[in-house]
C-alpha cells in the first residue's frame, strides 16, 4: 500500500496578473483549491474543502479574477477534454 496522495487537476486558470489557481481532487474524495500568487506576493495557498464547496470556491475565485483583470488561460476553453 502506498502512502502518497494522487491529486488530479479538475480545472485551472491563470489571471492576467499572473496568479494561478487550480481545482484539485484527491483519489480519496477530498478536494482542494490551490492558489499560486504572482510577484510581489510569490506564495502559495492550499485549502481543502468538501467537493461541492471546492468547486464553488474555485468558480467564485475565477469569476472575480475574470472581472478584475481578465484571464490569460482558462481550462474551460483551452483543455482538450473535460474541465469544470
Amino acid at each position: 500500500m502506498s502512502n502518497h496522495l494522487d491529486w488530479g487537476q479538475k480545472a485551472y486558470y491563470e489571471a492576467s496578473g499572473g496568479d494561478r489557481v487550480g481545482l484539485l481532487a484527491l483519489d480519496e474524495g477530498h478536494w482542494a483549491v490551490v492558489w499560486a500568487y504572482a510577484d510581489p506576493h510569490c506564495s502559495m495557498q492550499v485549502l481543502s474543502f468538501a467537493p461541492d464547496k471546492a468547486q464553488e470556491v474555485f468558480e467564485e475565485s475565477r469569476k472575480g479574477a475574470e472581472q478584475r483583470e481578465g484571464l490569460r488561460y482558462d481550462s474551460r476553453r483551452e483543455w482538450m477534454g473535460s474541465s469544470l
